[in-house]
């Protein structure tokens, strides 16, 4: 079972217990170190190594070929539509 305790503005570290068996993630300080689990085994906790979760936002971009085709598509869709019109006014004439 993994538990997550602390806040998320310090660095999160995960720990396991060598006796127990319980794993944890924690938020603290970089000099920070846990050692003793909360079954009352001194010494028994070892930081896992993981790596830093980073966050990058990518720029929602769409292809040049799917931006054109869909103005295409909507170029003919108008026409369509234009050329329904004018002959609905021929017709009426």
């Amino acid at each position: 079972m993994l538990r997550i305790l602390g806040g998320n503005d310090l660095p999160r570290y995960t720990y396991r217990c060598d006796v127990c068996g319980e794993s944890f993630e924690i938020f603290h300080s970089i000099s920070e170190k846990l050692t003793d689990c909360e079954c009352g085994e001194e010494n028994s906790l070892k930081r896992i190594p993981s790596l830093p979760f980073r966050v990058s936002a990518k720029p929602n971009k769409i292809k040049a070929g799917t931006l054109v085709k869909e103005y295409i598509e909507d170029v003919k869709k108008e026409v369509r539509e234009t050329k329904q019109n004018m002959s609905k006014g021929v017709d009426d004439a």
